[in-house]
């Protein structure tokens, strides 16, 4: 695509460097890949497995719109070849491969520029073994497949300021258009574009011209995609609802922080993105790397150019975005390796060209294999405490009792992996009710209730009782509002689950083991019990209220043996005189029948009585 650049002796890249050499490292870095697949899920991937696994509503994200139908279409041409597994390994293969694309798409386009070998290896090795790639091309993530939109892009960007030909702004446009699909933060990639349209080589009006063909077929790939999904698959009948379903995400309030001064978050974020240990030797040597060669990279200064818009978009976007964030770094980051590759180049000076290139290949080197055991330990399931406290929790319950979460990972740990599903969190009640906290908590104990009146236990993560910062971020729920929710609730929470000697899930026992242990007393909460024709209820030293017409209490669902029980205690103060109390044993449907109950007469002398039934 590319005028083919020659190397310093004068000489074209041959077949091997060009084709054999870049396919045989393609493929070694593919099986490792394949290696270290990872055995633990982020947040995202589970909700990706889980869209693609039951093509749920959120299929066709807004935010990504082609990844999860991508996905799945791989999946079901695994399964007409026998593949019998969920979506989750043919995710990640595709990620792989996505990433091994990305890198040898790199290594060709260094190659085409400069001619030259090491400059390419270089290049694509830093894609291949920067860590924030290598995580996520072994793990199931939106922004691989982007990526490779992204390169194509990158690809087709230099084309059109260093020899562009009239077929550029067509496969420009396409290349925008897909990147877009795959992701919708790639629409930074206009002014970019416009950047590069003022830089090429062209007359005015074939700039203009190419403004309008790649902008046309662009905005022509982004229409039809969402247009049909909008209008067509979700059935949306007014711009308004289109629009609220394609901004949606943005609008959320839970991305976009100003780093108000907190530097450490885009330290962090471009750090971790090459290691998240130790990762400062390397970037200290990519920046002698660039200092060696900056000299050599005014042949390309077009291209030099490209690269800064690029970097300067993206970096500026995702710096507020969500600056600790490695996944948007690698975009980010793209041309920046492009940069590094073309600063190895051997020019005039040739010491430079060989110094850097010898210290890139180095690096490149010690980079993979500083990673490859983080790799390893950030993907080895024994090695996860989230799975180690999911798997205790399922141990402490049952599959319908209710467990609370703040909203995080282990919430769909529970459903993927431990068979839990009935999970609520905090997170999730907020987003239902727009952010209003009052709502959102009130939803939580309508919850509590329901599940206590089913018979449920319930679960409460500590997390829940107090928020960790990352959610406190996105939502200012003042502790002392939850704390006052929380405390009718905390006297009979009971230690279940704990980690490094800490506590991280209570516990609120069911309605049967209640019954078949120490009973009710209710004192700060009905326990999931239902009163009807009474009145002036009040919870203090017990459930204390003014009887109607026939009042009636009703349990909860009990399910216990009723060959097991030999008696029922009931304690209770009454000053009406002359009144007759009766118990009734439902049946398995919940039916009440006169055969099945027992009457007791009351002591109306306003003291409390105990009664063996």
């Amino acid at each position: 695509m590319l005028e083919q650049a020659k190397t310093p002796s004068g000489g074209v890249p041959t077949h091997i460097e060009r084709w054999l050499l870049p396919g045989c490292l393609a493929a070694a870095v593919f099986a490792l890949y394949c290696l270290t697949l990872s055995g633990v899920h982020t947040y995202d991937a589970l909700t990706y497995i889980n869209d693609v696994n039951g093509r749920t509503g959120l299929f066709f994200h807004p935010h990504h719109l082609l990844y999860s139908p991508t996905g799945w279409l791989l999946w079901q041409a695994a399964r007409l070849v026998g593949y019998s597994g969920n979506a989750e390994r043919v995710l990640q293969l595709m990620n792989a491969l996505a990433g091994v694309t990305c890198g040898w798409g790199l290594y060709r386009l260094t190659l085409h520029l400069t001619g030259q070998m090491v400059p390419a290896l270089v290049a694509a090795s830093l894609v291949w073994f920067n860590f924030a790639t290598w995580y996520f091309s072994v793990e199931v993530e939106v922004y691989l497949i982007a990526l490779v939109w992204l390169v194509a892009t990158l690809w087709l960007l230099v084309e059109l300021v260093t020899t562009p030909r009239p077929r550029t702004p067509f496969l420009l446009g396409l290349a925008l258009g897909g990147a877009a699909l795959y992701h919708q933060t790639n629409g930074l990639l206009v002014g970019v574009t416009l950047v590069a349209v003022l830089l090429a080589p062209l007359t005015r009006r074939q700039k203009l011209s190419s403004l309008l063909v790649c902008g046309a077929i662009a905005g022509s790939c982004v229409a039809v995609g969402y247009g049909s999904v909008g209008f067509l698959v979700n059935g949306y009948r007014s711009p308004t609802q289109f629009f609220d379903w394609v901004l949606f995400f943005a609008k959320t309030g839970w991305w976009g922080h100003a780093i108000r001064d907190r530097w450490s978050d885009l330290g962090a974020g471009l750090s971790n993105t090459i290691s998240p240990q130790d990762a400062w030797p390397y970037w200290v040597g990519i920046g002698i790397v660039l200092l060696i060669g900056s000299h050599n990279l005014r042949r390309w200064w077009r291209v030099v150019l490209v690269c800064l818009a690029w970097i300067g978009s993206y970096g500026a976007f995702f710096a507020w975005w969500e600056a600790r964030n490695i996944e948007f770094w690698i975009a980010a980051l793209l041309p920046v390796w492009l940069l590094v590759g073309l600063s190895v180049a051997v020019g005039r000076q040739r010491w430079r060209g060989w110094a850097s290139g010898t210290l890139g290949l180095l690096g490149c080197a010690l980079l993979g294999w500083h990673n490859y055991p983080l790799i390893e330990q950030r993907g080895d399931p024994a090695l996860d405490p989230d799975r180690h406290v999911s798997v205790q929790v399922r141990d402490q319950t049952l599959p319908d009792d209710l467990v609370i979460e703040p909203g995080g990972v282990l919430e769909l740990y529970l459903s993927y992996y431990e068979g839990r599903s009935n999970v609520r969190t905090i997170n999730g009640a907020l987003f239902d009710t727009g952010g209003d906290i009052e709502r959102a908590l009130a939803q939580l104990d309508g919850y509590i209730r329901t599940n206590l009146q089913a018979g449920h236990a319930i679960m409460v993560g500590r997390n829940a009782l107090q928020l960790p910062p990352n959610l406190r971020e996105r939502h200012d729920v003042p502790q002392t509002r939850l704390d006052t929710f929380w405390l009718p609730y905390r006297a009979v929470m009971i230690p279940a689950v704990a980690r490094e000697g800490e506590t991280v899930f209570w516990r609120i026992p069911s309605a049967g083991e209640r019954a078949m242990s120490q009973g009710w007393q209710w004192t700060t909460f009905d326990w999931g019990w239902q009163a009807t024709n009474v009145v002036d209820q009040q919870l203090k030293e017990g459930w204390c209220f003014n009887p109607g017409v026939d009042p009636m209490l009703a349990s909860p669902v009990l399910g216990i043996e009723t060959a097991e029980l030999e008696a029922v205690q009931v304690t209770l103060a009454t000053s009406a005189s002359g009144q007759q109390a009766q118990l009734f044993l439902g049946g398995p449907d919940g039916s009440l029948r006169e055969e099945m109950s027992v009457r007791w007469e009351l002591i109306a002398d306003g003291m409390p009585h105990r009664y063996t039934l």
